[in-house]
């Protein structure tokens, strides 16, 4: 059947039945009431106020990335100082600053300036005295004694840096009166432990000791020596690292049988444990001369040259047939040429006592050989 061409029937864009017709917008609905209308206008609205906080948010965002680039580097920025190391601890030429000076800070501050003068980069203050008193604010044991001291606190050590000196955190170790009744860490007379033994009678004022072989007793050192580097301390400096000496009538007794037990060891494994107590901080070990150069079985089972720390502190006293500063000269070249032999002390620095100020003395010492000391009363 032929398809007729000539249909006069005129087509719609849609149709009854349809809900939708074209549009330049889309679809619309054919019935689109008033709500709708409005509706469609609030979403346009919208939309557009969307593009303008769009283009004004990335306009912000550029100019603050072209600011932030474009602004030149703060030369005033304070920068904290670098840890203290065994590494970069250079020359140390330390006096000795009493306790009871601390507590005016116009003495305190002519102690600086007179040890400025006379050569000195650092100063050494207790922290743990030979009696046992904590000089700081401690979490570990507060002292309950009569014995008046100055609390060493942030802002001694803040003044003190503010000069450029290193301050040297001196800790005694075995020597203590205070702690082994807190910590039950007596030296006794016998092995069952029943006579606590005392360093000299009770007439002349005898005093106990830490035993060195208890594990309360090296704990707790070590725990001050964390509490003390937290403080700000640069270097840690140990004295009486040794066995207690016995009198007559009174043998210290550590164990069932001492024939067998190893003193060398055991203070080499407590400076052991001091090191890793002292946060990266240099460690010096302070010690007789006698402790360095030839030994002593009683008190340390041998020497303590060589050891965990860093550096060894042999004491020197003045002799009375040569002149002292030769004799410095003389023993800081030739133990710091036996320390290069050494497995880990490094270095040597030697504490030097003086009976008496001699300022002609710290002007000798400061051009002397000798480039590190410790200068105590």
């Amino acid at each position: 059947m032929a398809r007729n061409e000539n249909n006069q029937r005129q087509l719609k864009g849609y149709y009854g039945f349809q809900k939708k017709y074209p549009s330049r917008r889309g679809e619309r609905p054919i019935h689109e009431s008033r709500r709708a209308k409005k509706r469609e206008r609030i979403r346009i609205a919208l939309f557009c106020v969307f593009l303008c906080c769009l283009f004004v948010g990335s306009f912000v965002f550029v100019k603050f990335c072209y600011n932030l680039s474009t602004r030149p580097l703060d030369n005033n920025v304070i920068e904290e100082a670098p840890i203290v190391t065994a590494d970069n601890l250079g020359t140390v030429r330390a006096t000795y600053l009493p306790n009871d000076i601390l507590d005016d800070i116009g003495k305190l501050n002519d102690f600086l300036d007179t040890a400025k003068e006379n050569g000195f980069n650092s100063v050494m203050l207790d922290f743990k005295t030979r009696e046992g008193i904590l000089t700081y604010n401690s979490n570990l044991m507060k002292y309950q004694g009569t014995e008046k001291f100055v609390e060493i606190d942030s802002s001694i050590i803040e003044r003190i840096k503010l000069d450029g000196f290193l301050i040297l955190g001196r800790i005694y170790c075995f020597e203590d009166t205070v702690a082994p009744q807190r910590l039950n860490a007596y030296v006794y007379e016998d092995a069952e432990k029943s006579r606590i033994w005392f360093d000299d009678s009770a007439i002349t004022g005898g005093r106990v000791w830490l035993d060195p072989t208890n594990s309360k007793a090296t704990n707790y050192i070590a725990s001050v020596i964390d509490e003390v580097t937290s403080l700000g301390v640069d270097c840690i400096y140990l004295d009486s690292v040794q066995f207690p000496e016995s009198r007559p009538g009174a043998v210290p007794v550590y164990t069932k049988d001492d024939t067998t037990l190893n003193k060398n060891l055991v203070l080499m494994k407590f400076i052991e444990k001091a090191v890793a107590s002292a946060n990266k901080r240099p460690v010096i070990l302070g010690c007789p001369l006698e402790c360095a150069d030839g030994g002593n079985t009683e008190k340390w089972g041998g020497t303590l040259f060589d050891t965990s720390a860093h550096i060894c502190s042999p004491l020197l006293e003045s002799p009375n047939s040569s002149d002292f500063i030769s004799y410095i000269e003389n023993s800081y070249l030739v133990y710091n040429d036996r320390a290069q032999n050494n497995f880990s002390t490094v270095k040597v620095i030697p504490t030097i006592k003086i009976p008496v100020e001699n300022l002609d003395f710290y002007e000798k010492i400061s051009s002397s050989k000798a480039e590190s000391y410790i200068i105590v009363p």
